[in-house]
Formats: C-alpha cells, structure tokens, sequence
C-alpha cells in the first residue's frame, strides 16, 4: 500500500530488464544471419523492327517484312510461342504463318477456342509437331507447353511484369538463357519497347 513501494518495485522490474539485456544480445549474436541478395535471371531480349522506317500505324509492306522475319526466327529454333494482345491478331498471324510454313505446323490458342482444341494445341507444342503457336494471355503462366527455344512479343505488352511472364516462358532447361524478341508495330511502339528492354536490363519493374 506504501506508494514509495510500489516506486521501488518498479525500479527493481526496471535493473532486471537492463541485467537481461546482455544475455538477448548474446542469444542474437549467436544465430545465424540470412541476408536476401534477390535473383535475377539472365534474359536475351532484342527488338525487331521492319527495314521500313516505322510510322504511326503498321503499313501492309511493314506486315509483310515482319511475317517474313517471323518465318526465319521459326525455321532457326526448334519452337517458337509468338504473344500478341487480342485474338483477332492471334488469328491473324496463325492464318499468315500457315500460309508460309504449312498448316501443320501453326497453331493458334485464345480463350474464344474450345477446350478441345486448346488442349491439342497444349499438346502439339509439347511434343514438337506444331513448330509455332500464336497466343494471347492464354499461354502466358500455368500450362504445361513443354521447351520453348523462342517467345516472340507481337506490339508492346504494355507492361514489364507482363513482358517478363512471358520471355520466361523460353529457356527452361537448366542453364539456358530466355530468348524473346519484341516487334514494335509503330513508330510509338518502337519507343516504348526500347524503354521497356532498357528498363529490364536495369533490373526495374513496373509498378502497375
């Protein structure tokens, strides 16, 4: 009941947690330190752009030399996943590429499909006998496509996450590096993708 008792008290509560101090010091010291130093994958990317200077909408001329290319990529890797943004341009360039490389080995995948078709398209790639697949967000996370030596970005993804998804769909072997190349389809786009390759190489991600 003696206020002076309880004052004593206190100050007895307050040298036992300054006597424990060096013992919690001592505990802390004795356990290991885990420092997080990230990882960065290594990524091969490079931009595409057709011999004819870029405008501000593609030009059939500037189609025609950007399938062209697409061909050669194709025919130097044993598969290839081309991204673009809608599934008509999916569509599109499926339809183009089977013009040039036979039906057999070109298939699209988008979420307007059937289930069906999309798993025979799954499958295709995985084991080989489709040599390129033309795909919106459909392919870009979750499936089981198997090794793709090549991701082609048709036009900007307008976003380094999503960039990053899906270069990260190439190269999953041990040791092998993504391979992806970006296709700017004007003027405008072949600003942005520079910004966006450059911005990965210094290692920032968008934070939308």
């Amino acid at each position: 009941d003696n206020p002076a008792g309880l004052a004593a008290s206190g100050s007895e509560r307050s040298k036992s947690s300054t006597r424990s101090l060096p013992r919690a010091a001592s505990s802390c010291a004795d356990m290991p330190t885990i420092v997080d130093v990230g990882h960065v994958r290594q990524l091969d990317l490079a931009i595409e752009v057709p011999q004819r200077e870029l405008q501000a909408v593609c030009s059939h001329e500037h189609w025609a030399e950007i399938y062209e290319r697409l061909v050669r990529l194709i025919e130097e890797h044993r598969s290839t996943l081309i991204f673009v943004n809608t599934r008509r341009l999916a569509e599109r360039i499926s339809h183009q590429l089977a013009e040039r490389l036979g039906e057999e080995a070109v298939a699209s995948h988008h979420g307007s499909l059937a289930h069906r078709l999309r798993h025979e398209t799954e499958q295709g790639l995985k084991q080989g006998t489709l040599k390129v697949v033309v795909a919106t967000a459909s392919l870009e996370l979750g499936i089981d496509i198997g090794h793709i030596d090549l991701v082609c970005q048709i036009g900007t993804p307008r976003s380094i996450a999503t960039l990053l998804q899906r270069v990260g769909r190439a190269g999953h072997s041990l040791g092998v590096v993504p391979k992806g190349r970006l296709f700017a389809l004007s003027r405008a786009e072949g600003s942005e993708c520079r910004a966006m390759v450059r911005a990965v190489y210094a290692d920032r991600l968008a934070r939308a």
